[in-house]
C-alpha cells in the first residue's frame, strides 16, 4: 500500500504533460487569432480610410468637373474714351485740367506738397454739368453735338490782399482752352477746415496745452499729449462755431481732447479748447475743464495748483478686447451651432449691365456718379425708354446736436464741409453688400495730391429678393376660384456708404419691377458721447460710467428732377378729408354717413408748393404732364411718398438754422434753374449769417411751375436719443428712411405682369383641384454650376490700402 502511495505522485506528474502542452498549444492558437483580429482590424480601417479618400477625390473630381456658373451679362468697369455727360472726371480729364490750371497765371496755383493757408490752391474739382436743356436735346436726338466736358473747381485764394473762394467752370474736356467764373464773391471764412488749417492748429495747441498743462492732464486722465506711449491724449474731434453762434466774424472751433483707444469718439475728457482758425498762431481763446471755463491756459493750471478747483480724475482705460468701446466679439456666442449663414447666389450670372457708370437691369436704365462735394448722384433714369428722373441727388447730411458743454452744445455738423464723396470706400463683400456684388472704384481730385485719388469699391451694385412677395394672391376655396400667383420681389440696388468719422450712413436707391424706385438712408456708427455729467438730464442718457450719449437730429437733403412725359410738368395734391352724405338707407330721413374723399388741389406757385406736414391733412403727391392723359382722361403721373420725414424744431433764422432751410419742409417744389442746382454748399457750416446758398430764396420769388421744369427738394431725419444698446455702435434697425417715386395712372397696368420671376399654381380644370395643378414659373434650385468664391479675405491681406490708408495722399479730409 505504501508501495502504491508512492506511485500516485509520479503517475499524476506524467499525466499532466499532455494537458499543459495542449494548453500551451491553445495559448498560441488564441495569440495567433488576436493578431489576425487586429490585422483584420487594422486594415479594416486602411480599407475605410482609402474609400473615404476615393469618395473625396471622386467628389473633387466631379466638382472639378462642374463648369462654374455663368458670368451673365457684360459687366466693363474701365474707364471709358469717351464718357457720357454723366460720367464722373476721367484720369485722362484730370491730367488734362491741371496741366491746364497750372499753366494759368492769373490763378497763382500752388502745388500740394507746398500750400499754405496764405497760398493759392485747388481745394477740389469734379464734374459741372452742361445746361440741362442742352443735355435733354442731346438725349433726345441721340445723335449730333454733345455737350462739351467742364469741370467745376473750386480755389482758395488765400494769396490775395482781400482772401477769397473763387469757383471757376474749365471747358472743353479732356483738352481746356478757358474756364469762366462760376462764383467769385465768397467769404474766404467760409472756407471748410482744410489740412493746412488743421495740420497747423494740432501742432500748435497740442505743444502749447503740454508745455502749460501736462501734470493737470496726467493726474486728471491719467495721460499726456506727447511722449505718452501707450497712455496718449489726443485732440482730434472739433466743433464749429460759425459767427452766427459766435457773434464774431471769426473761424473758430472747439477742439475735443480724447483718450486714444479704440474707439476714441467714447472716451472724451472734460477738456477741450476753443481755436481762433483765422489766426496764423492759431490762439486758444477758451479752455473747458471740469465744466468750468477758462481764458487762459495759465489761469487754468494756477488754480488747478492752487487747489481752487474741485480736479477730475478719469483713470485711462487698459486696451484689451472687453474694452466696452472696442467691436471685438464678445457676449454669449450664437448659433451654437456653429453654422454659416445663408448666401446669396446668382445661378445664371448677372441680370443686369454695367458699362463705366451706366446701368441697365430689366427695363431700367441710370448713370450714375459719385460727386466730391454732395456724394452719390444718378442721372437719366429712364423705364421702358421713358425719362422719369433726370437728376436723383444727394445734397446735404446734417446732424445737430444738444448739450450741457460747449463741444456738444455747438456741434452743427454739415458733412458736406468733410467733402461726402471720399467719405464713401472701403465696402466689405458679404457684409456691406452681398459677396455677388459689382464694386465700382471712384476717384477724386482733392487738396493733397495733383493727381487723382482712387478709393476702392465706393459702390456696389447687385440685384437682391428683399424675402417679400412684389405681389400675391392665394385663393383657397373653390367658393372664390381656386389659384395661387405670385412674384418673389426682385430689385436692383445701388449702394454707397459714408463713413464720417464716427456714424456710417447706409445710402440705396432701390429700382422695383413696378416702374417705382425707392431712395433709402440708414444710419449706423458710433455716437459722438461727451463726459458724463449730472447737470444735463434734458440732453443726454448716461450709457457708460463715464459717458453722456446726446440728443441729436439726423437730417438729409435730396435733389429729385422729375420728368414725366417731358419736362413741362405741373404738381398737384389729393386732399383726403372727410364728407357727409345723406344715408338713404336709413329710416331717419335727415341720417348722414360719413366717409373719405379727396379734393384735387393743383399748386400754382413755389410758396403753394412748400410742404410741411399736418396728420389733420393728409394728401398725395402727384408730378405729372398736362399733356398726356391715359385712356381714361387722366393724367399720366408719379407720386412721391416721403416715408422719412422728421420736423426741425429749431426757431427759423436763429443761428446755425437758416444755413439749412431745407429742413423747413418735408417737401419743396421749385421751378427749375441753372443757378439753383444744389440746396446746401460746402461752406454751410460757417455760412449762417449770409448763406452761399440760400434756399430760402428759391422760393421766395415764388414763381409759377405750372408747366415748368420742375424740382422737388425731399428732406428726411431721424430723431436719435441714444441708449445703452447704441454701445459700442447704434444698430440699424429703426435708423432707415425713405421716400419712394411711385407710378399713378402712368401705365395701364402694373408693368411687372410681365416678369418671369411670377409663379402661378392652378387647377388642371378651372376651380377643380382634384383635377390636379399645373405650375408655371417655379424656378429649379437644383444647381449645375459652381457659383464665384468670395475671395475678399485673400485680397485684403495682400492689399490692406483696399480697406485702409496705407500711403501718402490718400487721406481723404480732416
Amino acid at each position: 500500500m505504501d508501495g502504491d502511495q508512492e506511485k500516485i505522485p509520479f503517475d499524476t506528474k506524467n499525466n499532466d504533460k499532455p494537458e499543459i502542452h495542449h494548453e500551451k498549444k491553445f495559448e498560441k492558437h488564441r495569440r495567433t487569432i488576436g493578431r489576425f483580429r487586429i490585422l483584420m482590424f487594422a486594415a479594416g480601417i486602411i480599407i475605410f480610410l482609402l474609400l473615404i479618400i476615393m469618395i473625396v477625390v471622386a467628389v473633387v473630381k466631379k466638382m472639378e468637373k462642374i463648369p462654374p456658373c455663368s458670368s451673365g451679362q457684360s459687366v466693363d468697369l474701365s474707364e471709358p474714351d469717351n464718357p457720357s455727360m454723366f460720367h464722373d472726371l476721367t484720369s485722362k480729364e484730370i491730367k488734362g485740367l491741371m496741366e491746364f490750371l497750372y499753366k494759368q497765371k492769373d490763378l497763382n496755383l500752388t502745388k500740394p506738397e507746398n500750400i499754405r493757408v496764405k497760398s493759392s490752391y485747388i481745394f477740389t474739382a469734379e464734374l459741372h454739368l452742361p445746361n440741362k436743356a442742352d443735355a435733354v436735346s442731346y438725349l433726345a436726338s441721340g445723335a449730333g453735338q454733345k455737350p462739351p466736358r467742364q469741370a467745376r473747381v473750386i480755389i482758395f485764394r488765400g494769396d490775395l490782399q482781400t482772401q477769397k473762394i473763387m469757383e471757376i467752370v474749365v471747358t472743353p474736356l479732356p483738352k481746356p482752352t478757358h474756364y469762366t467764373i462760376w462764383k467769385d464773391d465768397i467769404l474766404f471764412q467760409y472756407r471748410p477746415i482744410t489740412g493746412p488749417d488743421y495740420g497747423g492748429a494740432l501742432e500748435s495747441i497740442t505743444q502749447e496745452t503740454d508745455k502749460k498743462a501736462r501734470q493737470l492732464l496726467l493726474e486728471s486722465f491719467g495721460g499726456t499729449l506727447t511722449n505718452c506711449e501707450s497712455t496718449c491724449l489726443i485732440y482730434k474731434y472739433i466743433s464749429p462755431m460759425s459767427s452766427a453762434i459766435s457773434g464774431r466774424k471769426r473761424r473758430l472751433y472747439w477742439f475735443w481732447m480724447s483718450q486714444f483707444v479704440d474707439f476714441y469718439i467714447l472716451h472724451p475728457v472734460d477738456f477741450a479748447v476753443l481755436v481762433d482758425m483765422d489766426d496764423p498762431n492759431y490762439s486758444i481763446e477758451k479752455i473747458w475743464y471740469n465744466e468750468h471755463t477758462f481764458d487762459t491756459l495759465e489761469s487754468l493750471v494756477n488754480q488747478y495748483d492752487e487747489g481752487k478747483l474741485q480736479k477730475k480724475h478719469l483713470l485711462f482705460p487698459v486696451m484689451s478686447e472687453t474694452l466696452f468701446s472696442t467691436l471685438n466679439r464678445r457676449g454669449t456666442e450664437v448659433p451654437e451651432s456653429k453654422q454659416r449663414p445663408p448666401i446669396l447666389i446668382e445661378p445664371d450670372g448677372k441680370r443686369y449691365s454695367v458699362k463705366g457708370q451706366h446701368v441697365k437691369y430689366m427695363n431700367w436704365d441710370f448713370d450714375f456718379r459719385m460727386s466730391s462735394t454732395r456724394g452719390p448722384q444718378l442721372y437719366d433714369i429712364r423705364f421702358q425708354n421713358d425719362r422719369i428722373v433726370y437728376e436723383l441727388a444727394l445734397q446735404e447730411v446734417s446732424v445737430f446736436y444738444s448739450g450741457y458743454k460747449p463741444t456738444q452744445m455747438f456741434s452743427n455738423y454739415f458733412d458736406s464741409t468733410a467733402m461726402i464723396g471720399p467719405q464713401d470706400k472701403g465696402l466689405v463683400p458679404g457684409v456691406d453688400c452681398p459677396s455677388h456684388a459689382t464694386f465700382k472704384d471712384v476717384s477724386h481730385v482733392m487738396e493733397a495730391s495733383d493727381k487723382p485719388i482712387t478709393y476702392k469699391n465706393a459702390f456696389c451694385v447687385f440685384e437682391l429678393n428683399t424675402g417679400m412677395p412684389l405681389r400675391r394672391h392665394h385663393s383657397f376655396s373653390s367658393f372664390h376660384g381656386t389659384m395661387y400667383e405670385g412674384v418673389p420681389n426682385y430689385v436692383l440696388v445701388l449702394r454707397s456708404i459714408l463713413a464720417v468719422v464716427n456714424y456710417s450712413y447706409l445710402l440705396d436707391v432701390i429700382f422695383y419691377q413696378t416702374g417705382a424706385i425707392e431712395v433709402k438712408v440708414v444710419s449706423t456708427g458710433y455716437i459722438l458721447a461727451t463726459p458724463f455729467t449730472a447737470n444735463a438730464k434734458q440732453f443726454g442718457v448716461q450709457v457708460s460710467d463715464n459717458i453722456n450719449g446726446n440728443l441729436h437730429h439726423h437730417m438729409f437733403s435730396y435733389k429729385v428732377d422729375l420728368d414725366i412725359e417731358g419736362t413741362q410738368n405741373r404738381y398737384r395734391t389729393l386732399d383726403i378729408s372727410t364728407t357727409d352724405s345723406p344715408n338713404r338707407f336709413h329710416p331717419n330721413p335727415n341720417a348722414k354717413i360719413t366717409q373719405g374723399q379727396f379734393v384735387v388741389s393743383e399748386k400754382k406757385s413755389e410758396m403753394e408748393a412748400a410742404y410741411k406736414f399736418n396728420f389733420d391733412t393728409p394728401k398725395y403727391h402727384l408730378f405729372y404732364s398736362n399733356l398726356k392723359n391715359n385712356k381714361f382722361g387722366v393724367p399720366k403721373s408719379y407720386r412721391l411718398l416721403n416715408r422719412g420725414m422728421s420736423k426741425q424744431l429749431l426757431p427759423e433764422n436763429v443761428g446755425n438754422e437758416p444755413a439749412m432751410a431745407w429742413m423747413r419742409y418735408q417737401m419743396a417744389v421749385t421751378k427749375r434753374k441753372e443757378d439753383e442746382r444744389t440746396s446746401s454748399t460746402i461752406y454751410s457750416g460757417l455760412d449762417a449769417l449770409s448763406p452761399v446758398v440760400n434756399f430760402d430764396e428759391f422760393l421766395n420769388d415764388d414763381e409759377s411751375i405750372v408747366d415748368e421744369d420742375l424740382v422737388a427738394w425731399v428732406s428726411m431725419g431721424v430723431q436719435h436719443i441714444p441708449h445703452t444698446e447704441d454701445l459700442p455702435v447704434t444698430h440699424t434697425p429703426g435708423m432707415d428712411l425713405s421716400f419712394f417715386l411711385l407710378p399713378y395712372n402712368y401705365f395701364p397696368e402694373d408693368p411687372a405682369m410681365g416678369s418671369l420671376d411670377s409663379v402661378r399654381i392652378e387647377p388642371n380644370i378651372y376651380n377643380n383641384p382634384k383635377s390636379g395643378v399645373r405650375v408655371t414659373g417655379m424656378k429649379s434650385e437644383n444647381l449645375q454650376c459652381k457659383p464665384p468664391v468670395n475671395s475678399y479675405q485673400q485680397k485684403v491681406e495682400a492689399d490692406p490700402s483696399i480697406l485702409f490708408e496705407t500711403g501718402d495722399g490718400q487721406s481723404t479730409t480732416v
